[in-house]
Protein backbone atom coordinates (compact mmCIF):
# COMPACT_ATOMS: atom_id res chain seq x y z
CA UNK A 1 0.00 0.00 0.00
CA UNK A 2 2.75 2.17 0.82
CA UNK A 3 6.01 1.26 -1.24
CA UNK A 4 6.46 -0.38 -4.23
CA UNK A 5 7.41 -3.68 -5.63
CA UNK A 6 11.24 -2.01 -5.35
CA UNK A 7 10.87 -0.55 -1.75
CA UNK A 8 10.09 2.84 -2.95
CA UNK A 9 7.34 4.93 -1.17
CA UNK A 10 4.61 4.78 -3.42
CA UNK A 11 3.98 8.03 -5.94
CA UNK A 12 0.84 8.68 -4.35
CA UNK A 13 1.84 8.75 -0.93
CA UNK A 14 5.06 11.22 -2.04
CA UNK A 15 2.57 13.44 -3.66
CA UNK A 16 0.41 13.60 -0.01
CA UNK A 17 3.56 14.13 2.10
CA UNK A 18 4.93 16.77 -0.25
CA UNK A 19 1.73 18.35 -0.41
CA UNK A 20 1.49 18.58 3.42
CA UNK A 21 5.35 19.99 3.49
CA UNK A 22 4.29 22.24 1.23
CA UNK A 23 1.41 23.52 3.02
CA UNK A 24 4.29 23.86 6.10
CA UNK A 25 6.58 26.01 4.32
CA UNK A 26 3.48 28.19 2.99
CA UNK A 27 2.95 29.19 6.63
CA UNK A 28 6.29 29.28 7.29
CA UNK A 29 7.32 31.99 4.64
CA UNK A 30 4.07 34.12 5.43
CA UNK A 31 4.75 34.21 8.98
CA UNK A 32 8.33 35.15 9.00
CA UNK A 33 7.50 37.80 6.43
CA UNK A 34 4.94 38.90 8.47
CA UNK A 35 7.35 39.26 11.60
CA UNK A 36 9.48 40.62 9.17
CA UNK A 37 7.47 43.27 7.02
CA UNK A 38 4.60 44.12 9.68
CA UNK A 39 2.29 46.51 7.90
CA UNK A 40 4.33 47.26 4.95
CA UNK A 41 2.61 44.95 2.21
CA UNK A 42 4.56 44.83 -1.01
CA UNK A 43 7.53 43.95 1.56
CA UNK A 44 5.98 41.46 2.51
CA UNK A 45 5.37 39.85 -0.27
CA UNK A 46 8.31 40.22 -1.33
CA UNK A 47 10.28 38.49 1.34
CA UNK A 48 7.12 35.76 1.22
CA UNK A 49 7.27 34.36 -1.84
CA UNK A 50 10.92 34.74 -2.20
CA UNK A 51 11.24 32.49 0.66
CA UNK A 52 8.42 30.10 -0.14
CA UNK A 53 10.53 29.56 -3.66
CA UNK A 54 13.75 28.59 -1.29
CA UNK A 55 11.77 26.40 0.84
CA UNK A 56 9.49 24.57 -1.79
CA UNK A 57 13.00 23.93 -3.98
CA UNK A 58 15.04 22.84 -0.73
CA UNK A 59 12.05 20.32 0.45
CA UNK A 60 11.29 19.05 -2.49
CA UNK A 61 15.04 18.56 -3.42
CA UNK A 62 14.98 16.72 0.11
CA UNK A 63 11.96 14.33 -1.07
CA UNK A 64 14.16 13.35 -4.25
CA UNK A 65 17.11 12.81 -2.13
CA UNK A 66 15.53 11.01 0.70
CA UNK A 67 12.41 9.41 -0.85
CA UNK A 68 13.18 8.91 -4.63
CA UNK A 69 17.07 8.35 -3.91
CA UNK A 70 18.06 10.58 -6.77
CA UNK A 71 21.63 12.14 -6.18
CA UNK A 72 21.84 14.14 -9.91
CA UNK A 73 20.40 16.64 -11.41
CA UNK A 74 17.72 17.32 -8.82
CA UNK A 75 16.50 20.67 -10.10
CA UNK A 76 16.22 19.16 -13.47
CA UNK A 77 14.13 16.61 -11.89
CA UNK A 78 11.83 18.76 -10.40
CA UNK A 79 10.90 20.70 -14.03
CA UNK A 80 13.98 23.21 -14.23
CA UNK A 81 16.61 21.59 -16.28
CA UNK A 82 18.91 23.93 -17.86
CA UNK A 83 19.08 22.36 -21.27
CA UNK A 84 19.55 24.16 -24.28
CA UNK A 85 16.07 26.30 -25.14
CA UNK A 86 14.99 26.63 -21.72
CA UNK A 87 15.13 30.19 -22.00
CA UNK A 88 13.07 30.26 -25.47
CA UNK A 89 10.33 28.20 -23.41
CA UNK A 90 9.88 30.32 -20.98
CA UNK A 91 9.54 33.54 -23.03
CA UNK A 92 7.54 31.70 -25.34
CA UNK A 93 5.14 31.28 -22.29
CA UNK A 94 5.32 34.68 -21.87
CA UNK A 95 4.20 35.26 -25.05
CA UNK A 96 1.29 33.60 -24.83
CA UNK A 97 -0.03 34.82 -21.52
CA UNK A 98 0.13 38.05 -23.18
CA UNK A 99 -1.69 37.48 -25.79
CA UNK A 100 -4.76 35.38 -23.67
CA UNK A 101 -4.69 38.97 -21.63
CA UNK A 102 -5.41 40.99 -24.38
CA UNK A 103 -8.15 38.47 -26.13
CA UNK A 104 -9.75 38.62 -22.54
CA UNK A 105 -9.63 42.58 -22.53
CA UNK A 106 -10.36 43.31 -26.16
CA UNK A 107 -14.15 42.72 -25.71
CA UNK A 108 -14.27 45.66 -22.62
CA UNK A 109 -12.05 47.85 -25.00
CA UNK A 110 -14.53 47.54 -27.50
CA UNK A 111 -18.27 47.03 -25.79
CA UNK A 112 -17.27 48.35 -22.36
CA UNK A 113 -15.87 51.20 -21.07
CA UNK A 114 -12.67 51.75 -18.95
CA UNK A 115 -11.45 54.43 -16.99
CA UNK A 116 -7.68 54.70 -16.87
CA UNK A 117 -5.00 56.60 -14.98
CA UNK A 118 -1.25 56.64 -15.14
CA UNK A 119 1.69 57.32 -12.58
CA UNK A 120 5.25 58.15 -13.60
CA UNK A 121 8.43 59.22 -12.07
CA UNK A 122 11.63 57.74 -10.80
CA UNK A 123 10.45 57.12 -7.06
CA UNK A 124 8.41 54.20 -8.97
CA UNK A 125 11.51 52.42 -10.00
CA UNK A 126 11.92 50.45 -6.73
CA UNK A 127 8.19 49.95 -6.33
CA UNK A 128 8.13 48.59 -9.93
CA UNK A 129 11.07 46.12 -9.12
CA UNK A 130 10.06 44.57 -6.29
CA UNK A 131 6.32 44.11 -8.12
CA UNK A 132 7.95 42.30 -10.84
CA UNK A 133 10.06 40.45 -8.82
CA UNK A 134 6.82 39.08 -6.47
CA UNK A 135 5.01 38.36 -10.10
CA UNK A 136 8.61 36.26 -11.00
CA UNK A 137 8.37 34.46 -8.02
CA UNK A 138 4.95 34.31 -7.33
CA UNK A 139 4.45 32.24 -10.44
CA UNK A 140 7.22 30.38 -10.02
CA UNK A 141 6.03 29.23 -6.23
CA UNK A 142 2.68 28.13 -7.64
CA UNK A 143 4.22 25.93 -10.86
CA UNK A 144 6.32 24.28 -8.66
CA UNK A 145 3.81 23.71 -5.97
CA UNK A 146 0.72 22.78 -9.00
CA UNK A 147 2.66 21.20 -11.52
CA UNK A 148 6.42 20.05 -10.03
CA UNK A 149 6.87 17.48 -7.24
CA UNK A 150 3.47 16.87 -5.97
CA UNK A 151 1.60 16.98 -9.30
CA UNK A 152 4.58 15.09 -11.04
CA UNK A 153 4.31 12.31 -8.43
CA UNK A 154 0.41 11.99 -8.59
CA UNK A 155 0.94 11.87 -12.32
CA UNK A 156 3.46 8.72 -11.78
CA UNK A 157 0.88 7.04 -9.56
CA UNK A 158 -2.67 7.61 -11.06
CA UNK A 159 -1.91 9.33 -14.47
CA UNK A 160 -1.83 12.12 -16.18
CA UNK A 161 -5.67 12.81 -16.19
CA UNK A 162 -6.04 12.49 -12.80
CA UNK A 163 -3.22 14.41 -11.48
CA UNK A 164 -4.24 17.54 -13.66
CA UNK A 165 -8.22 16.87 -12.40
CA UNK A 166 -6.78 17.11 -8.45
CA UNK A 167 -4.62 19.86 -8.84
CA UNK A 168 -6.34 22.28 -11.07
CA UNK A 169 -9.15 22.14 -8.44
CA UNK A 170 -6.87 22.44 -5.54
CA UNK A 171 -5.43 25.40 -7.51
CA UNK A 172 -8.95 27.11 -7.91
CA UNK A 173 -9.49 26.20 -4.52
CA UNK A 174 -6.52 28.52 -3.15
CA UNK A 175 -7.79 30.96 -5.09
CA UNK A 176 -10.95 31.53 -3.17
CA UNK A 177 -9.09 33.07 -0.28
CA UNK A 178 -8.67 36.10 -2.15
CA UNK A 179 -10.75 39.10 -2.36
CA UNK A 180 -14.05 39.59 -4.03
CA UNK A 181 -13.57 35.43 -5.44
CA UNK A 182 -16.66 34.02 -6.89
CA UNK A 183 -17.89 30.53 -8.45
CA UNK A 184 -17.39 31.68 -11.96
CA UNK A 185 -13.46 32.71 -10.70
CA UNK A 186 -12.89 29.02 -9.12
CA UNK A 187 -13.99 27.56 -12.29
CA UNK A 188 -11.89 30.07 -14.57
CA UNK A 189 -9.29 29.37 -12.27
CA UNK A 190 -9.23 25.69 -12.42
CA UNK A 191 -9.11 26.10 -16.79
CA UNK A 192 -6.30 28.15 -16.23
CA UNK A 193 -5.17 25.31 -13.89
CA UNK A 194 -5.35 22.40 -16.40
CA UNK A 195 -3.81 24.63 -19.53
CA UNK A 196 -0.61 25.55 -17.30
CA UNK A 197 -0.32 21.04 -16.46
CA UNK A 198 -0.92 20.74 -20.15
CA UNK A 199 1.61 23.19 -20.93
CA UNK A 200 4.15 21.33 -18.52
CA UNK A 201 2.95 17.77 -19.65
CA UNK A 202 4.05 19.12 -23.57
CA UNK A 203 7.33 20.14 -22.31
CA UNK A 204 7.88 17.71 -19.65
CA UNK A 205 9.71 21.15 -17.79
CA UNK A 206 8.40 23.85 -16.27
CA UNK A 207 9.66 27.12 -18.22
CA UNK A 208 6.58 27.44 -20.19
CA UNK A 209 3.53 27.35 -17.47
CA UNK A 210 5.86 29.36 -15.66
CA UNK A 211 5.89 32.17 -18.71
CA UNK A 212 2.66 31.83 -19.02
CA UNK A 213 1.69 32.11 -15.36
CA UNK A 214 4.12 35.47 -15.23
CA UNK A 215 3.07 36.56 -18.50
CA UNK A 216 -0.54 36.22 -17.80
CA UNK A 217 0.14 37.94 -14.17
CA UNK A 218 2.13 40.60 -15.32
CA UNK A 219 0.03 41.82 -18.22
CA UNK A 220 -3.03 41.79 -16.37
CA UNK A 221 -1.72 43.57 -13.38
CA UNK A 222 1.20 45.64 -14.46
CA UNK A 223 0.79 46.40 -18.14
CA UNK A 224 -3.30 46.74 -18.55
CA UNK A 225 -3.61 48.10 -14.65
CA UNK A 226 -6.43 45.21 -13.95
CA UNK A 227 -7.18 43.26 -10.82
CA UNK A 228 -5.00 39.77 -10.72
CA UNK A 229 -7.14 37.60 -8.72
CA UNK A 230 -9.00 40.61 -7.11
CA UNK A 231 -5.31 41.86 -6.10
CA UNK A 232 -4.50 45.52 -7.17
CA UNK A 233 -1.04 45.77 -5.78
CA UNK A 234 0.49 45.39 -9.01
CA UNK A 235 -1.20 48.64 -10.77
CA UNK A 236 2.27 50.60 -10.07
CA UNK A 237 2.02 52.49 -13.47
CA UNK A 238 -1.46 51.56 -14.71
CA UNK A 239 -4.64 51.43 -12.85
CA UNK A 240 -7.89 50.82 -14.85
CA UNK A 241 -11.32 50.60 -13.77
CA UNK A 242 -13.97 49.09 -15.77
CA UNK A 243 -17.51 49.35 -16.11
CA UNK A 244 -19.85 46.82 -17.69
CA UNK A 245 -21.87 43.68 -17.35
CA UNK A 246 -20.01 41.57 -14.52
CA UNK A 247 -20.30 38.80 -16.77
CA UNK A 248 -17.58 40.42 -18.99
CA UNK A 249 -15.07 42.67 -16.73
CA UNK A 250 -15.28 39.85 -13.85
CA UNK A 251 -16.56 42.76 -11.13
CA UNK A 252 -13.73 43.60 -8.88
CA UNK A 253 -12.13 40.16 -9.19
CA UNK A 254 -10.88 40.80 -12.99
CA UNK A 255 -11.34 38.80 -15.56
CA UNK A 256 -9.88 35.66 -14.17
CA UNK A 257 -14.11 35.91 -13.16
CA UNK A 258 -15.35 36.50 -16.33
CA UNK A 259 -17.04 35.16 -19.94
CA UNK A 260 -14.33 36.76 -21.82
CA UNK A 261 -11.81 35.33 -19.12
CA UNK A 262 -13.01 31.68 -20.21
CA UNK A 263 -13.32 32.30 -23.82
CA UNK A 264 -9.49 33.57 -23.41
CA UNK A 265 -8.60 30.53 -21.21
CA UNK A 266 -10.12 28.29 -23.93
CA UNK A 267 -8.49 29.88 -26.68
CA UNK A 268 -5.50 28.87 -24.50
CA UNK A 269 -5.89 25.66 -24.24
CA UNK A 270 -6.36 24.84 -27.58
CA UNK A 271 -3.12 27.17 -28.20
CA UNK A 272 -0.71 25.03 -25.81
CA UNK A 273 -2.01 21.69 -27.17
CA UNK A 274 -0.83 22.35 -30.70
CA UNK A 275 2.15 25.13 -29.81
CA UNK A 276 4.94 23.75 -31.89
CA UNK A 277 7.31 22.14 -28.76
CA UNK A 278 10.04 19.85 -28.12
CA UNK A 279 10.04 17.57 -25.77
CA UNK A 280 13.24 18.65 -23.43
CA UNK A 281 16.32 16.39 -23.85
CA UNK A 282 16.29 16.34 -20.28
CA UNK A 283 14.01 13.34 -19.75
CA UNK A 284 13.66 12.09 -16.13
CA UNK A 285 12.82 9.26 -14.79
CA UNK A 286 12.55 9.30 -11.10
CA UNK A 287 11.22 5.92 -11.14
CA UNK A 288 14.19 4.53 -12.91
CA UNK A 289 16.63 7.19 -10.93
CA UNK A 290 18.29 7.69 -14.01
CA UNK A 291 18.61 10.80 -16.48
CA UNK A 292 18.46 10.36 -20.01
CA UNK A 293 19.65 13.06 -22.11
CA UNK A 294 18.00 12.41 -25.75
CA UNK A 295 17.43 15.83 -27.72
CA UNK A 296 14.26 15.95 -29.49
CA UNK A 297 12.70 12.89 -27.48
CA UNK A 298 9.27 12.67 -27.14
CA UNK A 299 9.08 10.03 -24.23
CA UNK A 300 7.12 11.07 -21.56
CA UNK A 301 4.14 13.56 -21.15
CA UNK A 302 2.01 14.36 -24.28
CA UNK A 303 3.59 13.83 -27.43
CA UNK A 304 3.00 16.89 -29.94
CA UNK A 305 -0.03 15.00 -31.33
CA UNK A 306 -1.34 15.33 -28.06
CA UNK A 307 -0.89 11.37 -26.58
CA UNK A 308 -0.17 10.20 -23.18
CA UNK A 309 3.30 8.69 -22.58
CA UNK A 310 4.66 7.89 -19.19
CA UNK A 311 7.73 9.17 -17.86
CA UNK A 312 9.94 6.03 -15.87
CA UNK A 313 8.10 2.98 -15.16
CA UNK A 314 4.95 2.41 -13.81
CA UNK A 315 5.39 0.59 -10.38
CA UNK A 316 2.39 -1.55 -8.46
CA UNK A 317 2.03 -1.14 -4.91
CA UNK A 318 3.29 -3.75 -2.62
Amino acid sequence: MFTTSTGRLHPVWASVISGVFSIAALITARVVAEAIAGQHSLILEVISRSLLTLLLIGVYVWLLIIVDHVHDHRIAALGLPHTGGWLKEFLTGCGVGLVLTILAVLPIAIWGSASISLRFGLHLLPRIGAVLLVLLLGALAEELMFRGYPFQRLEEGIGAIGAIAVFSVLFGAVHLSNPHASVWGLINTVLIGILLAIAYLRTRALWLPWGIHFGWNTALGFLWGLPVSGLRMFNVVVRTSTSGPKWMTGGSYGIEASATGTIAVLIGLVIVWKLPVTKNSCQWSVAGRQLAVAGHSTAGGLDQDGHDRQVGERNDSS
